[in-house]
């Protein structure tokens, strides 16, 4: 048992390896992260069949779920681990609690072990916070959805991207159940809508009032600027805004501005977003691609200067794309109130 879990051992750094070579092949960067998203999963399926040789079959239905990227299918080679657990209403924490503390100790370890690095605000399954009945989901969810505080709304960002892994029982149910719930209660909270207008318009893309980029001045990443917090980030936070409002059950970006295209935001909107989306996601991974060939730790920050000029203009592009889309939820949602 302990030489099939060594076996996991760097697994899903070897995944991005791989995902990169796809990638330099010609897939698209969705189409790599898709793949990348396809080797995580699996990891995680193969820690429970080892898990469950060890402690044994678990002792009521449940559902170990992904949220954030891997749920949304769009992890990249510098992604960490976001999970957690949804367990049937006939858990009883004195008989069962020691069960799945371990298995998700089990499952989170054995990920850590294969490259997948721990969530550094621990939204994983060995934390018991994140081991709750589907009552207790549903009920976490309305308190999100209905008085959301500035934590529960961080949280509330993260799980609405919500997706099974692997279950027993019936479990994957469950967990359908729960995410539906939540869209639902989620799609009439005016409130709700707001505070993720105000999140999503909070970073604006690193770009100045005449089209000029706004790098780093200092540090580590000098002259560089981050193509994610105020680029693919902020179009991940639109999207699921415009998921939620149009009532939309998607969870991956692209599909959630499709669904939501003509309803929550303008067709044309929507197709400017997704140019903008899939040109920021590309280049991140032709960035993430490189460093992992020279062995550096990937990331998203990018020298415009080391571009090509065409390729910056289309940086510009992209980013005045999405300065306009904040500004125009900025005009339909109260977010300096919030």
């Amino acid at each position: 048992k302990k030489s099939s879990r060594a076996q996991l051992a760097g697994a899903y750094e070897r995944g991005a390896v791989v995902a990169a070579r796809f990638f330099d092949r010609g897939a698209s960067a969705f189409e790599s992260q898709r793949l990348l998203t396809g080797v995580a999963d699996s990891i995680a399926r193969r820690l429970y069949a080892l898990a469950v040789a060890e402690l044994g079959e678990p002792p009521v239905p449940f559902a170990f779920v992904a949220v954030g990227s891997q749920a949304r299918g769009e992890m990249g080679p510098a992604s960490d681990q976001d999970n957690a657990l949804v367990l049937d209403d006939s858990f009883d924490a004195a008989l069962h609690g020691d069960y799945f503390a371990r298995l998700g100790d089990y499952i989170c370890s054995g990920l850590a072990e294969a490259g997948q690095a721990l969530c550094p605000g621990g939204i994983m399954a060995h934390n018991p916070q994140w081991r709750m009945t589907e009552s207790q989901w549903n009920d976490t969810f309305h308190g999100w959805v209905t008085a959301p505080e500035p934590d529960a709304l961080l949280n509330a960002q993260v799980f609405f991207d919500f997706r099974c892994i692997f279950s027993a029982f019936g479990g994957e149910q469950m967990a359908q159940r729960v995410h539906d719930n939540a869209v639902v209660a989620a799609r009439g909270s005016k409130r709700l809508h707001a505070h993720l207008a105000a999140l999503a318009t909070w970073r604006e893309p690193p770009i100045g009032f005449f089209r000029g980029f706004v790098v780093e001045r200092s540090g580590e990443y000098a002259d560089t600027l981050d193509v994610k917090k105020g680029g693919t980030a902020a179009v991940v936070q639109m999207a699921r805004l415009y998921a939620i409002t149009a009532g939309v059950g998607e969870v991956d970006t692209l599909a959630r501005i499709r669904a939501s295209a003509g309803s929550s935001v303008s067709v044309k909107g929507a197709e400017d977003l997704l140019g903008a989306y899939e040109y920021l996601t590309d280049l991140a991974l032709k960035q993430q691609t490189r460093q992992l060939r020279r062995g550096e730790r990937p990331n998203y920050h990018i020298d415009p200067k080391a571009l090509p000029s065409r390729e910056r203009d289309a940086l510009r592009d992209a980013f005045g794309v999405i300065k306009n889309m904040q500004s125009a939820l900025g005009n339909k949602y109260p977010v300096r109130a919030v």
